[in-house]
């Protein structure tokens, strides 16, 4: 597919990894989500991780798997994971995301971060989870293209319904959409992490990715990953005001941890504009949801923050996400 919505050819390469994600957050309903759906033909499954934050602490958690052969050219129009469903419509303006079946509901997402040993009886419900949501691109797809890997980001506004039991929210908010392919090594950065426990007090993220909607005229995203130096490395970060996509360079984040652990508590961003322009954005996180990669001696934690954020007098909604690599020991 020439837009780059559907499956590359896979080719040789041996951790290649072709993914889907979208986000979004109504603030009135005090509800939003994250999903990435994930496709790695060299292990011989798909993935999906979907996870709905609630009013509060609260989020609904799922998970599932898929097997999968080496051509994922097959899956075009095929994309079903577990109970999660995506569907495109439209490419680059209109996609269907459905997930219809279990969930965990907890109470407070804070308790992934612990090891599942450790956590209490009765730390989640089994509850139904019933989502149906239309995402409506609202900006061009922003490309970063390069040999085999690609990504692109855009804007969107999202509408529908979620039902977690017998509770139910008529959502409508703003979100972000992306998508990615080629080869994927989940140590993404190459600085060395100070952090030797899961938990650890001594917070080392080595990769940052953010997105945040002011409004569906204004928004931003991108990521910044952490070199052998100590320096961070700006990818692909962009900023779109009334249509107009603008690259962001140098891109910092200041982040200060809740007690004794890696979950961020608020960040500063900063940025400079390819026109010149400064920007300074501060964020509070509204609620965390931990999710976890097994990495050889440890596990790689991406703490997905949703967070408010304030420009200004503008203030939005989004993902402030950090990635930590912790040891087992």
């Amino acid at each position: 597919m020439s837009t780059h919505e559907g499956m590359h050819p896979v080719g040789d390469a041996p951790h290649w990894s072709e993914s889907y994600y979208f986000n979004f957050y109504d603030p009135k309903a005090q509800v939003g989500m994250f999903t990435r759906m994930g496709w790695r033909p060299g292990s011989g499954w798909a993935d999906a991780l979907h996870v709905v934050y609630l009013p509060g602490s609260r989020v609904a958690f799922t998970y599932g798997r898929r097997d999968i052969a080496g051509d994922l050219r097959q899956y075009d129009g095929d994309l079903n994971v577990g109970n999660l469903a995506l569907r495109c419509i439209v490419p680059h303006e209109r996609w269907l995301l459905n997930y219809k079946g279990e969930a965990q509901d907890i109470a407070d997402g804070e308790i992934l971060l612990q090891r599942s040993k450790l956590r209490p009886d009765g730390w989640f419900t089994p509850a139904q989870l019933d989502m149906s949501l239309e995402f409506e691109c609202l900006s061009p797809p922003h490309f970063i293209i390069k040999d085999n890997l690609g990504h692109f980001e855009q804007s969107g506004r999202v509408s529908g319904t979620v039902k977690l039991g017998n509770e139910e929210w008529s959502v409508e908010g703003l979100g972000v959409r992306d998508k990615s392919w080629g080869p994927r090594d989940w140590s993404m950065g190459q600085g060395t992490d100070d952090n030797s426990s899961e938990g650890s007090t001594a917070p080392s993220p080595h990769v940052h990715w953010f997105s945040v909607n002011f409004g569906p005229e204004l928004a931003l995203g991108g990521s910044a990953l952490r070199q052998k130096d100590g320096s961070w490395l700006t990818i692909g970060s962009w900023l779109l005001r009334q249509d107009k996509k603008i690259e962001l360079n140098d891109l910092r984040v200041e982040t200060r941890y809740k007690a004794g652990t890696i979950l961020q508590e608020s960040v500063v961003m900063t940025a400079t504009t390819a026109e010149g322009e400064d920007i300074r954005i501060t964020g509070e996180m509204v609620n965390m949801c931990p999710t976890k990669v097994p990495s050889p001696g440890g596990a790689i934690f991406i703490n997905e923050g949703l967070a408010r954020y304030q420009w200004g007098d503008k203030t939005g909604y989004g993902i402030s996400e950090q990635w930590h690599l912790v040891s087992a020991t």
